[in-house]
């Protein structure tokens, strides 16, 4: 039995260390959830996932999961989103980004989106999220690093600009600020993460709940044409999996 986890850029340059016990894969698309499920995972962590430019994971692949009593967590980017869209049917939420979405002080998907390299390159971040900008804007004005209008320039600009266009230089040369190195330098010394801290909450949620019951289901999936399609696929690509032929597409 294994404990899988979906990451990507949220946790790109942690300690490998850190990763010990878990079964630690790509950012999941369309169908990684159910393959997990239907793999055996005792536990299912999703971080972060597949969007804008390949199907998402759907949300009813979260809820076969829990069906089948699988506890399935969601911190820090795609698992923020669907653990605040699947909490009330026993999607496990994790960290300040989830909380946010699931009391509707935050509403619009792109604020934890980020441009990522490809798994080649450990899936590193090329852009920076609006999450991620507003935690170092408050790192910097705990500190006194950088005067309140100047935070709000940088703000401005961030939520301005599209979220694979969102790099640190970008966002202060949107903002018109004089002394750009300065500010720029201000806010690397202070950079923060929230996605990361999320992302590592939910790992030590995971352990701490190892071996605990998982959820019990209190509705009844509804096996559309859709989804049955989408769960043959999968079994085909598992029992291509178990053949040794590699892996293929769902």
């Amino acid at each position: 039995m294994t404990r899988v986890v979906f990451a990507g850029p949220s946790l790109h340059g942690v300690d490998a260390a850190l990763f010990e016990g878990f079964d630690m894969r790509p950012p999941a698309g369309c169908g990684d959830v159910l393959a997990a499920a239907m793999g055996g995972a005792e536990a299912i962590g999703l971080i972060d996932g597949i969007f804008d430019h390949a199907l998402s994971v759907w949300h009813k692949e979260i809820l076969h999961a829990i069906g089948q009593g699988i506890p399935v967590y969601g911190a820090a980017s795609m698992g923020a989103l669907r653990g605040a869209e699947c909490a009330a049917y026993g999607m496990i939420g994790v960290g300040r980004i989830y909380e946010d979405y699931a009391s509707g002080r935050r509403v619009a998907d792109a604020d934890v989106g980020v441009a990522h390299a490809p798994a080649e390159l450990g899936h590193a971040p090329l852009s920076v999220a609006l999450v991620d900008v507003e935690a170092t804007l408050a790192a910097v004005r705990a500190a006194d690093a950088l005067p309140d209008q100047i935070c709000e320039a940088i703000l401005a600009s961030a939520r301005g600009l599209h979220f694979k266009e969102r790099t640190w230089p970008d966002v202060v040369a949107r903002a018109g600020l004089a002394e750009a190195a300065g500010v720029e330098a201000a806010l690397e010394r202070h950079a923060c993460s929230q996605k990361q801290e999320d992302a590592l909450a939910l790992l030590a949620r995971m352990r701490a709940d190892a071996g605990e019951p998982g959820p019990v289901a209190d509705f009844t999936l509804s096996r559309t044409g859709f989804f049955m399609k989408l769960h043959r696929r999968v079994e085909a690509r598992l029992a291509h999996l178990v053949e040794g032929r590699g892996s293929m597409p769902v």
